[in-house]
């Protein structure tokens, strides 16, 4: 690194950024030739906890339009010198699903230290907090609310559609294609495990985009759901986790963050960049307590819901038989909890379990098929 200083009377510092040791951790996990842009901007932020420098860029020829997005470094130790307002040129380069500045100049004027507000840091969960219940909207415009979960250990993460960096959202969708493929070959783990996928793009994400999008990525719906719903309630999500986002034209700047739900609803593990592997998700869901089995307490049935009444608590189910409980027949139930209510609808065939009580049957748990 060199650093050069123009006279005081220009008040400004230039930073000159050349980066010429490798980096190991940019090895593409995709083959193809390196595609190599050149890139002119403006900082707006450098968050180090996740090695990347947001920069509000000119339009990148043959690549993209101008707009706001983060990037990474090839040489992380760089970010200590790099400020917001920084002018910066570099070389952007695009090889599989990574991607990576380089040969970075940098030039620094006279910075304002009147805003207190600058580079704070978002606030995060920590091991063991559970997470607040939230209620959003999956990709068949069904209502989702994480309590209809308990029970079972989630993977989270946030994307949006129009993501245009390999190595932001796309590769999270293929590191949860590779946690699914991983899952579904242990049946088990499969049936106590469940994906979600969070849009930070509510205005474009309707329920029918992330249906195509999750298509076209060969998404399994059974296990994982693409969430949107009022940006309001999907910017609540994504700031409980320190999710930062904002708007610029049409595309989204965004930070990264993934987190491994345990079965009692509380914060496993907490992932800030795209550095995480699928094998590591695997192990730490392996690693969860067993969830209860409901088989082996309570009685289980398979039917179809044709009505129910959320403000009662009552569902109404044609169902089979019911082993040592009850034969085939159509009638209501009580349910334990009304919220078992809210990620379901008429004509859906569920499995539910149920305990006896002095007042009849009560279903303490519905999982759709």
């Amino acid at each position: 690194m060199m650093i050069t200083r123009k006279s005081s009377l220009a008040r400004a510092l230039v930073i000159l950024l050349i980066l010429s040791a490798p980096q190991p951790a940019c090895h593409s996990r995709a083959t193809g030739p390196e595609q190599r842009y050149a890139i002119k901007g403006k900082v707006v932020s450098v968050e180090k906890r996740d090695s990347t420098v947001t920069i509000s860029h000119e339009a990148i020829p043959g690549y993209m339009d101008a707009m706001t997005m983060p990037f990474k470094l090839k040489d992380p130790r760089l970010l200590a010198d790099l400020a917001e307002g920084d002018r910066v040129q570099a070389t952007l380069v695009v090889k599989g699903l990574q991607s990576w500045l380089e040969e970075v100049v940098a030039t620094r004027e006279a910075v304002d230290k009147s805003d207190p507000n600058k580079s704070q840091h978002a606030i995060e969960p920590n091991p063991g907090d559970e997470v607040p219940d939230f209620l959003l909207i999956n990709q068949d415009g069904k209502r989702i609310k994480l309590s209809q979960y308990r029970g079972r250990a989630l993977v989270l993460t946030f994307i949006y559609t129009r993501c245009p960096l390999p190595d932001y959202c796309p590769l999270m969708t293929d590191n949860f294609a590779e946690i699914e493929k991983t899952l579904k070959a242990n049946p088990e783990m499969y049936s106590k495990t469940h994906l979600l996928s969070i849009s930070v793009d509510p205005e474009n994400d309707t329920p029918k985009v992330l249906r195509a999008y999750g298509t076209s990525h060969s998404a399994d719906f059974a296990h994982l759901d693409f969430l949107t719903g009022p940006k309001d309630d999907v910017k609540r999500v994504a700031t409980y986790f320190g999710m930062q986002y904002w708007r610029d034209g049409d595309q989204v700047v965004h930070s990264l963050r993934t987190a491994v739900i345990g079965a009692d609803g509380k914060v496993v593990k907490l992932y800030r960049g795209n550095e995480w592997k699928p094998e590591e998700i695997v192990a730490e869901l392996l690693d969860q307590e067993p969830v209860p089995d409901y088989s082996q307490v309570y009685g289980h049935g398979v039917g179809i819901i044709e009505s129910f009444d959320q403000e009662r608590g009552t569902i109404q189910i044609d169902h089979e038989e019911i082993k040592d409980l009850m034969p085939p027949m159509n009638m209501p139930f009580a349910v334990k909890d009304k919220t078992l209510l809210d990620a379901v609808n008429p004509g859906d065939k569920i499995d539910f379990w149920v305990e006896s009580t002095p007042a009849g049957l009560v279903v303490v748990r519905i999982q759709k098929r």
